[in-house]
């Protein structure tokens, strides 16, 4: 990646903040067309509704082979700069699931996954965010970092930094899966 040209992804916009169609380039419209007082936007040059659709994330709780220790990436862009967080990242339309995870969490650490069972799903309406946690198993511990991480290590679970956590989802994941593997934590 060249670091001259590294771009931020702003994800939180608003059908508003849309003005022209992908289609045609003319303007859009937004109107309310089957629902009230939930507009879509309407382009009547080329009669195209688009959808704002959700943005897709998945996200790994990445584990050694022991499952007695888990990686944490502390953040190294906003949101949550510094704090600590799982490796993941958006589903491009067109993509599988699966081989994006395993591609985000080789270029944010340098490892390979082996994907293994949903862990949660949370849905963030104010960001457009449907977010799929999947537990991974790593083929070891050596972590490698990339621009988006100041760095990475695999953590005990009573080593893990509860005041330092990037995002709630990410608590609620350590915590639902200590809870299912009756690990105990220090936090």
């Amino acid at each position: 990646m060249n670091k001259e040209i590294y771009f931020k992804y702003q994800w939180r916009y608003k059908k508003e903040d849309l003005k022209f169609c992908p289609r045609c380039g003319h303007r859009f419209s937004l109107e309310d067309i089957h629902i009230p007082n939930q507009p879509q936007l309407i382009c009547h040059n080329c009669q195209f509704i688009f959808y704002l659709d959700p943005k897709l994330v998945v996200v790994a709780c990445v584990l050694n082979r022991d499952k007695d220790k888990v990686l944490l990436l502390q953040r190294n862009e906003d949101p949550g700069k510094g704090l600590w967080a799982f490796p993941g990242g958006h589903v491009e339309r067109g993509h599988d699931l699966f081989d994006t995870l395993k591609n985000e969490v080789k270029e944010e650490t340098g490892l390979s996954i082996e994907v293994h069972e949903i862990v949660s799903t949370f849905s963030c309406p104010e960001d457009g965010l449907i977010q799929l946690v999947y537990e991974a198993i790593a083929d070891n511990e050596e972590v490698v970092v990339n621009i988006e991480s100041i760095k990475g290590r695999f953590f005990y679970f009573d080593e893990i930094p509860w005041n330092k956590l990037a995002f709630p989802s990410t608590e609620k994941v350590l915590r639902l899966y200590m809870q299912k593997n009756n690990h105990t934590a220090n936090g």
